[in-house]
């Protein structure tokens, strides 16, 4: 009877905290805390690659454009695109400000005081004949007489029997340029000839003929066709290296300015030996020191 008596009056003094307490319950505020949810961070947006422009003749484009993709491997801050102009179109394009840095096989003039120019690589200009013709080689004086068409049979010089197929470039490529100016000076190629528009058209074209003759860069030799000597040295890495070659001609890269940013560092890797390996291995040989 006690016990019942103090529970009375415990309820009758505490009851009301029960009460509130059931009715918070009720309400929800009792049920387990829920963890709170991390807010994402957002990623940082990555940063487009910067892009470089660069033009280059047909002789160079595969040695270029394989320099190019393993730089970019190395370096993916920029994007390198290398587009094909003949030397006089690359060098306008240099001049105007269209690119950002132009390779030349070979200057014709002393530059504008205001571009900036550096040896690239080196190669020659390589005079082809079918694998059939034996021609033992040429003089430069005997180059000039084939191609005005002064050669009416092979066998005279030691070759093929049969009338020389002259095979020239385009007039508007670096090619035929340096042939005029190097290898013709004040003839003119026989109005009789063949115009390739391509070095690869220029191999083709002998290939198929064993009485064609005509002139590509040595780093677009691929066996088709073979290479003479002239003047008595023939077209090999050791005399293009020396500049015993009398065709040996040297390539230079070329920007509006003295390059800063990407471009300077782009053309350091190309100077550097990783980026000569590279034009090496594509048939160039390294610029001259």
């Amino acid at each position: 009877m006690l016990r019942g008596v103090l529970i009375r009056s415990l309820w009758r003094r505490f009851g009301w905290l029960v009460l509130l307490g059931l009715s918070w319950c009720v309400g929800g505020s009792c049920s387990a805390p829920v963890a709170p949810v991390p807010t994402p961070t957002p990623e940082a947006p990555s940063l487009a690659p910067s892009p470089l422009r660069m033009t280059s003749p047909e002789s160079l484009l595969p040695a270029l454009r394989a320099a190019s993709a393993v730089y970019q491997r190395e370096e993916r801050s920029v994007e390198i695109t290398v587009i094909q102009r003949a030397d006089p179109l690359a060098l306008r394009a240099v001049q105007h400000g269209d690119v950002d840095l132009a390779a030349l096989t070979w200057l014709t003039q002393a530059l504008p005081e205001d571009l900036w120019a550096r040896p690239l690589s080196r190669d020659g200009l390589a005079i082809v004949v079918h694998p059939q013709n034996g021609l033992p080689g040429l003089t430069m004086s005997q180059l000039q007489d084939l191609f005005q068409g002064r050669l009416e049979d092979w066998a005279t010089w030691g070759g093929l029997p049969g009338t020389p197929l002259l095979v020239s470039r385009d007039a508007s490529s670096g090619d035929y340029a340096f042939f005029q100016a190097w290898a013709m000076r004040d003839a003119r190629v026989s109005l009789n000839a063949l115009m390739a528009p391509s070095s690869e058209a220029v191999l083709a074209y002998v290939d198929a003929d064993p009485l064609g003759v005509g002139y590509v860069s040595t780093a677009r030799l691929d066996g088709r066709v073979r290479a003479v000597a002239v003047n008595g040295v023939p077209p090999v890495r050791e005399t293009m290296a020396a500049g015993l070659y009398p065709l040996t001609r040297t390539h230079f890269i070329v920007t509006p300015t003295e390059p800063e940013g990407a471009v300077r560092a782009f053309v350091e890797w190309l100077l550097t030996p990783p980026g000569q390996s590279v034009l090496s291995a594509h048939g160039l040989v390294p610029a001259p020191e």
